[in-house]
């Protein structure tokens, strides 16, 4: 797939999830609204993409080095997010809870949609199967 592709799903992934996440918000668990959820949307687009154009990269130039990437986008990834919830639980700790589900439900629908992109973008076709 290529990046161009990869980032017109991730758009439509992305306003499926915004849609279902303003339905929430403002029915069901409207006090938990944070107004730094579009941010944290965002932050989660650009890392997504940017470790995916990576890792499709890595993956096309020199496929036995995929799993080197893989494993240390992986772990840059997982400091990156550290960090960034560190420093704002110490900026705003009266709303860290919420924060820090909302983080980590984001983190699951993020890391399973590029899991699957990726997993969609390195499988054998048919044809090369083929001898």
């Amino acid at each position: 797939m290529s990046l161009k592709k990869f980032i017109f799903r991730i758009l439509i992934f992305t306003a499926i999830l915004s849609v279902i996440a303003f339905l929430l918000f403002s029915t069901v668990i409207s006090k938990f609204y944070l107004p730094v959820f579009p941010f944290l949307v965002g932050f989660f687009v650009l890392t997504t993409i940017g470790i995916h154009a990576i890792l499709v990269k890595a993956g096309g130039e020199r496929p036995a080095r995929f799993s080197t990437f893989y494993m240390g986008s992986i772990t840059t990834k997982l400091f990156l997010y550290v960090i960034f919830l560190v420093i704002y639980v110490l900026v705003d700790k009266q709303n860290a809870p919420v924060f820090l589900i909302t983080f980590f439900v984001l983190y699951l629908c993020y890391t399973v949609f590029e899991t699957y992109s990726l997993l969609n973008d390195f499988k054998p076709q048919k044809d090369s199967l083929k001898i």
